[in-house]
């Protein structure tokens, strides 16, 4: 094997951590893990993880993984992002960008994704703008090879890099969080990664 080829495999297997990463919180931002998902946090260890930070983060994941009782996650979520009259949070890229729902950053983002060739779920209620459907978005886009760097890179400041470190610092904080601080811990860390990432020289 050349050098070449080995560059190619590092390249492959940091968009695949990259992609499941941004999977794994689209889910967690859709709705309450299933438990058969919150066993496989549980097991997640963050042995030989770096930086520090992001294994600092995994860890804690895994530990509220361990501890959480399935009635009072759905609680949880249910409190946090639904309420009565408004969850805890807004999670719209709009309402952070912009201060309101349904604007701007919603159509140009619609716009893109019919440029990449990515169509809305008809099954899903929610705007593309969601984090929830921002993180699936980017998951597709860092394992596509159709979709190159500039083009991540352009995904990445204009729907992620604005805002979204501020949404997890707010879901860190919310008054019902126990789990999902735990989450907001992993997102902040991992969205912090990624600036970094698309940061660097082509």
């Amino acid at each position: 094997m050349n050098a070449t080829d080995e560059d190619v495999m590092d390249v492959d297997s940091i968009d695949h951590l990259r992609a499941g990463t941004w999977a794994l919180l689209g889910q967690l931002m859709a709705g309450p893990p299933s438990p058969e998902m919150i066993e496989r946090l549980a097991g997640l260890s963050a042995e030989g993880e770096a930086p520090d930070a992001i294994a600092a983060a995994w860890q804690q994941l895994a530990d509220a993984a361990r501890r959480v009782q399935e009635d009072a996650l759905i609680a949880e979520y249910q409190d946090i992002f639904v309420g009565v009259g408004g969850g805890q949070v807004t999670p719209y890229a709009s309402w952070y960008l912009t201060g309101t729902l349904m604007d701007r950053p919603l159509v140009q983002l619609r716009s893109d994704l019919e440029a990449l060739g990515i169509e809305r779920n008809a099954d899903c209620s929610e705007p593309e703008d969601h984090v929830a459907a921002l993180c699936e978005i980017m998951a597709l886009v860092a394992q596509d090879e159709d979709v190159d760097l500039d083009w991540q890179r352009e995904l990445y400041s204009r729907y992620v890099g604005g805002w979204m470190d501020r949404f997890f610092e707010d879901l860190g904080k919310a008054s019902s969080a126990d789990f999902y601080r735990a989450v907001a811990a992993v997102g902040h860390a991992f969205v912090e990664m990624e600036r970094r990432f698309h940061e660097m020289p082509a």
